[in-house]
C-alpha cells in the first residue's frame, strides 16, 4: 500500500491518497486516529468524503487500520488487525466518554 505521505508525519485529519501494489489509485482517505500497540504504530483510517453525510444517514463509517514503518503505510494480518481494532474500539469508547463527561 502506497500513500503521498513520503517523509510526512502524519496527523488526524490529514486527507492522503492511496494506491495498491500496482500502483493503481485507491482513494482518498481521512486520517481518523494514531495509535500505538505493541511498539508499533497504526492508523486508523476512512474514506474521504467531498461533503458532510446528511443528518438522516446513519453514523456508520467504513474503517480501515494500516501499520506504519519508515514512513510506508503496510497492510496488517488477521490476527494484527484484529488486536488493532481492539485497540481502536477501546481508543473510541475513551474519547466518547470524555466527551460525555465534559458535556455534563
Amino acid at each position: 500500500m502506497n500513500s503521498e505521505l513520503e517523509n510526512k508525519a502524519l496527523q488526524v485529519g490529514d486527507v492522503i491518497s492511496l494506491d495498491d501494489e500496482n500502483g493503481e489509485v485507491v482513494g482518498d482517505f481521512e486520517v481518523i486516529a494514531l495509535f500505538e500497540l505493541n511498539g508499533r504504530q497504526y492508523v486508523a483510517l476512512t474514506p474521504a468524503l467531498d461533503e458532510a453525510p446528511a443528518a438522516d444517514e446513519e453514523d456508520e463509517l467504513d474503517v480501515f487500520i494500516l501499520g506504519v514503518e519508515d514512513n510506508e503505510l503496510m497492510a496488517l494480518d488477521e490476527a494484527e488487525e484484529e488486536a488493532a481494532f481492539a485497540k481502536l474500539d477501546e481508543l473510541l469508547e475513551d474519547v466518547h466518554v470524555n466527551a460525555e463527561q465534559n458535556r455534563e
